[in-house]
């Protein structure tokens, strides 16, 4: 097999259409005569290819694998090459698959590879020497079981620092059925850490002629769009001795980090009743000053509010008169010291009755109609936004089918009817990759996509914290229809908190079991309090409740099963307890909830972040929507900028 050095490549090819960054068929690929070269992926249009496929990194701890949009690397005079980041450790593996047809087609695509010879791409390496396995799939293809070439037996060496056509035949994928493929994968198989870019991947029906010189790169400089910010804690602006020192350090770093805008939380203090809820602002006065310091710099200021429970009818009057507290504040504060809005997070899902599918859409009619209560106490000098999880906008049909809610008689996804009630949406866009499959960018489309044909404005937001791991101990739960049976009829349906314990679910897939997460304390051993609760929870919840109908070991062990399947959840440990008042055995199992690395930029370092942010903004700033980005949280964007 022969390797090509490139001296120019015909890599705009005629009929391609760019419409919000999705790209259509080329004009040759719908021809009537096939043509000699179909070209699958120049990275240049998108993050989807000439078929509408896409392509993710994948990996498995320890081994890790990145992928990134470069626009200062390209084989030709302008345009994107994928770049690939992998570290493969000993144990786990890594790679990234590139999918011709998208997965969500119905019925599922296949592409007709017959008229080709030979897979084609472009390869530079960033030191020289990488290298890595090739595979093709089709229809019929076990994962495990993918036809694979070896780039080494048509590079000995491996990538170079230049640009190299790698031309591998069709042939060479024993067993391959050309006529329905569906995945090309690149799978790091030496361990090490591998750097190398890909550019304009193709099918070629003849080898191509051989080129003599590497292109000239041309430098691009994407625009940066750092929006709004959230600030969580405010005891270090208000009540320490350097309190006017902190806000000056807030605002110097805002101002340097391009911040317009920043949700600043609002500490409410109740001087209502449970019937007729009423909040104050603690600190009006420090409020006061911090936004007139604020609007000093030409940064805006949003009262930051919100709780879970908010979401239900039964609390919108808190919700309500968390508004209220905000409006009677800017009543006494001066112009320059009023709040430019209020930005709720309330986060529905929190809630234990969402783990009921017959109750979740409830609930989030419920979380709209308080939204469309805010609204109508808002007017155009008063800014209203909410923060909103990306997948509140799917884009698969089951997807969009499970979240679309009749609000106000119309069908639609509760984030689009979201967009449509107030002004500006915040989506926690938590990934720390731009581009793939599971990146931010393709994450945010369908929200994006929406909100520029309604004129709304939608923010990107990405994480920078890290949540501390949790151990939750679980009683082991009820199958799904008792659960939603029991749940329908009790208050907990609405909570988040179980007394002083903060809930969670987790569905094995058949059975739903509810948990507390543990205090620190309890870390050795539950204490007295804790499995007080633990008890009292399993008397409504528990499989031990009547275990005349289920059998509480076989529901631990589809329970086991599952957790041993989610990455977001690490061991296993089974418990029993005894109910004092009936002396019946409650079963259960503790487990460790750990936020996924994927969600977050902590600890990967200020190029990284800038290098994904500015990916981000340059493709979702075609969008008219696009606001810009909103970092969570001060204190971790601050730490994460200053490398510590």
């Amino acid at each position: 097999m022969t390797v090509h050095r490139k001296n120019s490549y015909p890599r705009k090819y005629a009929g391609i259409a760019l419409g919000f960054g999705l790209l259509w068929l080329h004009a040759a690929a719908r021809s009537a005569e096939t043509p000699r070269t179909l070209t699958i992926w120049t990275f240049d249009y998108g993050l989807t290819n000439s078929l509408g496929g896409g392509y993710n990194a994948y990996s498995r701890s320890p081994s890790s694998a990145r992928t990134y949009l470069d626009p200062n690397v390209h084989h030709s005079s302008s345009g994107h090459a994928l770049r690939v980041t992998a570290n493969r450790a000993p144990e786990g593996y890594c790679g990234v698959w590139f999918e011709f047809y998208p997965k969500s087609l119905d019925p599922p695509q296949a592409l007709d590879a017959s008229p080709y010879n030979y897979l084609t791409f472009w390869l530079k390496g960033e030191k020289g020497g990488e290298g890595f396995g090739v595979s093709l799939a089709d229809t019929s293809t076990r994962e495990d079981a993918e036809p694979k070439a070896q780039l080494h037996d048509y590079l000995p060496n491996g990538a170079t620092t230049e640009w190299q056509e790698v031309v591998i035949p069709l042939s060479a994928f024993a067993g391959l059925n050309r006529s329905r493929l569906t995945r090309l994968t690149l799978e790091i198989s030496r361990p090490g850490d591998e750097r190398f870019y890909l550019d304009d991947v193709a099918l070629k029906a003849d080898a191509p002629p051989g080129w003599t010189s590497a292109p000239v790169l041309a430098p691009v400089t994407p625009h940066s769009a750092r929006g709004a910010m959230w600030i969580w804690n405010t005891k270090e602006l208000f009540d320490s001795p350097g309190g006017a020192s902190e806000t000056e350090r807030l605002l110097k770093f805002s101002a340097l980090q391009g911040i317009r805008e920043v949700y600043l939380s609002a500490d409410l203090n109740s001087v209502g009743t449970a019937t007729a809820p009423q909040f104050e602002l603690k600190n009006a006065a420090s409020y006061r000053a911090f936004v007139e310091r604020a609007h000093a710099r030409g940064v805006a200021v949003a009262a930051l509010a919100g709780a879970p429970e908010w979401a239900a009818n039964e609390n919108h009057a808190q919700a309500l008169a968390a508004v209220d507290a905000v409006v009677a504040f800017n009543r006494t504060a001066p112009a320059q010291g009023r709040f430019d809005g209020v930005h709720f997070d309330v986060e529905p899902y929190s809630l234990i009755g969402y783990f009921a599918p017959s109750l979740r859409k409830g609930l989030f009619g419920e979380y709209l109609e308080m939204v469309s209560k805010v609204v109508e106490k808002t007017n155009a000098n008063f800014h209203f936004g909410c923060d909103a999880p990306f997948w509140f906008y799917p884009s698969g049909a089951a997807e969009r089918e499970a979240m679309t809610v009749t609000f106000q008689g119309s069908d639609k996804t509760v984030g689009e009817h979201l967009t449509d009630l107030v002004d500006t949406v915040t989506i926690m866009d938590y990934r720390n990759e731009a581009d793939g499959a599971g990146g931010i960018v393709t994450a945010g489309l369908p929200s994006l996509t929406y909100a520029a044909a309604r004129s709304k404005k939608i923010l990107v937001g990405l994480e920078t914290s890290r949540e501390p791991d949790s151990t939750i101990y679980f009683v082991a739960g009820l199958p799904l229809v008792e659960f939603s049976r029991r749940l329908s009829k009790s208050p907990l349906r609405n909570q988040s908190y179980f007394g002083d314990y903060r809930l969670a679910a987790f569905s094995d897939g058949a059975n739903v079991h509810l948990g507390l997460r543990a205090p620190v304390a309890v870390a050795g051993g539950a204490p007295v309090a804790f499995e007080k609760s633990l008890v009292a929870l399993a008397r409504d919840f528990g499989a031990s409740s009547d275990p005349a109908r289920f059998n509480v070991q076989s529901i631990l062990a589809e329970a086991r099963t599952a957790v041993g399947r989610d990455t977001e959840w690490q061991g296993f440990e089974t418990f029993d307890l005894t109910d004092p008042e009936t002396h019946a055995a409650v079963g259960g199992f503790k487990s460790v909830h750990v936020m996924l690395a994927k969600e977050t930029f902590f600890g990967l370092g200020p190029p990284i972040f800038d290098e994904e942010t500015r990916s981000t903004v340059e493709w979702l700033s075609r969008y008219p929507s696009f606001a810009g980005l909103a970092i969570h949280y001060y204190e971790s964007f601050r730490d994460l900028v200053e490398g510590k």
